[in-house]
């Protein structure tokens, strides 16, 4: 019997090419879908997370008959911040045992650094980029206790058309005007106090963190300090940037979101707020005032999501007319909003 009859025959060079071809072929006609399909599973993620921190809002409207402040101060003081309104939803995010070691006695700066480097997921959106948690220099350089490391936000609560960090005399809240958003410091806002309608205000919306930042209303080129050059902020006190940092050359982005600037202008505008100069100047920037906000981004295509006043969460695209976008923002504007 001829052995050769049997002989197994290998693949040519021609074949495994083919073969080569075909897998590579299927893995780039796979990969956009995969990829497609993660960020649809981030985006629902943090539609989901918005959604919870809605009803937080709400249960604490329901107990303590107001929306919590946008951020608290000891009292008489422009510089020594409590926290955020992340801190006071806390108890009503399943987080009531992480509130209760933040003590409301004294400024953030002099917290337990576990506190501030405690990651809580809910305020994380999955798409964002920057290091999590963050690190600042300028904090670390300071010496205080809490230290340089803050775990993120990705969330930033609206002022509005207002961007305008100020007291009035005897250390009160701002007044309201028609350009006021649902948030500012020592805020209590009452769904009562939204006439333009729950439905059609929001009053929070992302604040991604790993944008590139730049100082100043209107800026156009990113920052090339790389202490600087990263908008994020701590979900404690993401707070805004004291005059006296600013002067001494840290950046800062912070908590808050305005819509004097467009959904996803890139680079993100920082935030200043003159606590010390101008502690009593509620004049927008616009107008010419001292202080500024940043605006809302995120890194999802076309737009950002945003918490409305009723609990509902909505994607604003970032192209929409800017005046509609305003309105949106304003708690007593008296305008007409289309969606």
């Amino acid at each position: 019997m001829n052995r050769s009859k049997f002989r197994r025959r290998g693949f040519t060079l021609i074949e495994l090419l083919v073969v080569i071809f075909v897998i590579a072929l299927l893995i780039a006609l796979l990969l956009p879908a995969v990829q497609k399909a993660r960020e649809a599973a981030r985006r629902t993620q943090c539609r989901n997370n918005l959604k919870q921190i809605g009803l937080a809002m709400h249960n604490y409207h329901d107990v303590h008959l107001t929306f919590p402040p946008g951020m608290r101060f000891k009292p008489q003081s422009s510089t020594d911040a409590i926290g955020t309104a992340n801190v006071c939803l806390l108890p009503y995010l399943e987080q009531a045992n992480l509130q209760n070691l933040v003590d409301p006695t004294i400024p953030w700066y002099l917290l337990p650094p576990d506190i501030v480097q405690t990651n809580v997921p809910v305020f994380i959106c999955p798409t964002d980029t920057a290091p999590n948690p963050g690190v600042y220099p300028f904090v670390g350089a300071l010496g205080v206790p809490v230290g340089d490391t803050f775990h993120n936000s990705s969330y930033g609560y609206s002022v509005g058309y207002d961007d305008s960090f100020c007291f009035q005399s005897g250390w009160g809240t701002r007044r309201t005007t028609t350009n006021t958003g649902v948030f500012t410091i020592h805020s209590k806002t009452r769904i009562r106090n939204i006439p333009d309608g729950t439905s059609n205000t929001f009053a929070i919306g992302e604040a991604a963190a790993g944008f590139d930042m730049c100082s100043g209303l209107g800026c156009t080129t990113p920052d090339s300090n790389p202490d600087n050059a990263i908008a994020k902020h701590g979900w404690l006190v993401g707070g805004q940037n004291l005059e006296n940092l600013y002067d001494a050359g840290f950046r800062y982005s912070g908590f808050w979101g305005s819509t004097v600037e467009p959904i996803n202008k890139w680079p993100a505008t920082d935030s200043l707020f003159r606590s010390t100069t101008a502690i009593f100047d509620c004049t927008p920037s616009w107008q010419g005032g001292p202080h500024w906000a940043p605006n809302f981004r995120s890194f999802h295509t076309g737009g950002a999501f945003f918490l409305f006043c009723d609990g509902s969460v909505r994607f604003l695209n970032e192209n929409m007319d800017l005046q509609n976008y305003r309105a949106m923002s304003t708690i007593q504007g008296g305008e007409v909003v289309s969606f």
